[in-house]
């Protein structure tokens, strides 16, 4: 009976182990409303392109092999291309 309890408590002490190494890579989101705002970057008000009426837009910091997601409404009257 003892070496029974012995190998009950060794399978549950290698079960607890193999579960609690189990890690993921971190994910981030991000909402993004392009629209147009009068702003001077060059001194001269003019119509530019904003990322939730930001000019220049934010910045995303990530590291290789997170998890990304990047949902963009686009309230410009034309189509719209980002690049990453």
């Amino acid at each position: 009976m003892a070496s029974c309890s012995y190998f009950l408590l060794l399978f549950i002490n290698i079960c607890l182990l193999l579960g609690s190494s189990y890690s993921e890579d971190p994910s981030f989101s991000y909402e993004f409303e392009v629209s147009y705002i009068t702003a001077s970057p060059l001194g001269v008000p003019q119509q530019v392109i904003a990322i939730n009426g930001k000019f220049p837009g934010p910045t995303i910091n990530v590291t290789t092999n997170n998890y990304v997601v990047v949902n963009v409404r686009n309230k410009l009257d034309e189509d719209l291309l980002m690049h990453w």
